[in-house]
């Protein structure tokens, strides 16, 4: 056998030895993956990176539909804190308690108790206001500047029948005044939240003082267009107690709202320099009408207001029954 033929027979042999390899990997790796086909293999592939995807959106929308939920959440936890409370000295009474035990009632909003970390060095307008609106029983002082005044002795109504009331205002110059009032106890948080909200709206009123100050006499009060409410008093012209004897009445703006009686074919209109102010068809500042804020607010809790009356017309006057 020549060379030739030898070398021939060899690369034979290791051709075949080659091909037997290859069919023998080939079927150990058909066997590792479990019969899968290098296709098939590869089709699976695609349809878990799809899956893996669907599977992240899903997540990411759960996620959206938490923070949606979260900020609708705090949405309305917002619109909660807005709201006016009211808030209670832990050694509070019933302000409705005839036991003489001191009670002070103070009038806040959430949003102000958040203010009281603030710089208090700032103008008044911008301080917190929770210590200005509230109400108590009448203190010693208070007694003593409206006993003989405002205040007698009486079988109608006695002094812890009433409450003094604190509370800010906004004046006819757009200025934050303290004001002070004596009401009956029975309407002293109704009032508390009416002079808020007419405060927080900038309702402008030019005076709330004690009418102590005018010496207990309603005719001065009316002159300076002073808000009151409690004067031990008949009604004029009458021996009937009118509803301020009670503090169960308030005087609003007076001199533009004045008190109006037709009598005999007159007509009388009070205070004297009001009578400008007695057409209620024409436009002017602090008038009181059925559009106006402090008639829906007083209204609101139960008060009747005199514009409405017939027999006379009291537009300054909002009262509840005693």
């Amino acid at each position: 056998m020549d060379s030739g033929t030898v070398m021939n027979d060899k690369v034979k042999k290791d051709l075949i030895i080659l091909v037997a390899l290859i069919i023998v990997c080939a079927f150990c790796a058909r066997y590792f993956a479990k019969g899968e086909t290098l296709e098939e293999y590869a089709s699976a592939k695609v349809s878990d990176s799809s899956v893996t995807q669907n599977e992240a959106t899903i997540e990411n929308t759960d996620h959206a539909k938490t923070d949606t939920t979260t900020e609708e959440s705090d949405q309305k936890n917002n619109l909660k804190n807005d709201s006016a409370v009211i808030s209670n000295d832990k050694n509070t009474s019933n302000p409705n308690d005839n036991s003489g035990t001191t009670d002070k009632t103070t009038y806040k909003s959430t949003d102000e108790a958040t203010d009281e970390s603030a710089d208090k060095d700032t103008d008044y307008e911008v301080q917190d206001i929770t210590n200005s609106f509230y109400y108590e029983p009448l203190s010693e002082d208070i007694i003593s500047r409206i006993t003989g005044i405002s205040y007698t002795e009486n079988p109608n109504i006695s002094l812890d029948d009433l409450r003094y009331l604190s509370l800010l205002y906004v004046d006819f110059n757009g200025e934050t005044r303290h004001g002070e009032m004596i009401c009956n106890k029975s309407i002293a948080q109704d009032l508390l939240e009416i002079f808020y909200e007419l405060y927080k709206n900038n309702y402008q009123i030019e005076s709330v003082k004690l009418i102590d100050e005018f010496e207990g006499d309603d005719v001065k009060s009316m002159l300076a267009n002073n808000t009151s409410c409690f004067n031990y008093r008949v009604v004029e012209g009458s021996k009937k107690l009118s509803n301020h004897a009670y503090g169960l009445a308030v005087d609003l703006n007076p001199f533009y709202n004045p008190y109006i009686t037709y009598k005999d074919g007159e007509t009388r209109i009070s205070p004297v320099g009001s009578e400008a102010y007695a057409d209620r068809t024409l436009d002017f500042p602090y008038k009181i009408d059925e559009n106006d804020l402090a008639y829906k607010l007083f209204t609101g809790h139960g008060f009747k207001w005199g514009g409405n009356w017939n027999s006379v017309k009291d537009y300054q006057h909002f009262e509840r029954s005693n």
